[in-house]
């Protein structure tokens, strides 16, 4: 938990030092990407089941789910987005 916090102030304050120069700072958040498990590791259904578990929607994020929000953050439609993270936990994390 202190990861993520330390991530989010770290969000805040390179949002707020870069902000004057029209740069952007947008964390994405996510419990876990099971697809980025290698298919040997040992104990990756174990995982993949405890990321799942944790979410409130009993399913994790895909790498298409992650590809389509930072397509999202980096486009002009999130250009008031600025020192923030967009959660895609599919509810694991709940600030």
């Amino acid at each position: 938990m202190w990861e993520v916090c330390i991530k989010i102030r770290s969000t805040g304050q390179l949002g707020s030092e870069l902000g004057a120069h029209g740069i952007r700072a947008v964390t994405l958040q996510t419990g876990g990407v099971p697809e980025t498990i290698s298919q040997s590791f040992d104990g990756r259904e174990e995982i993949t089941e405890m990321i799942v578990d944790q979410t409130m929607l009993g399913r994790a994020a895909t790498l298409e789910d992650v590809g389509n929000v930072a397509a999202f953050a980096s486009s002009d439609y999130a250009r008031t987005m600025t020192a923030t993270a967009l959660n895609i936990s599919c509810g694991a994390i709940v600030a």
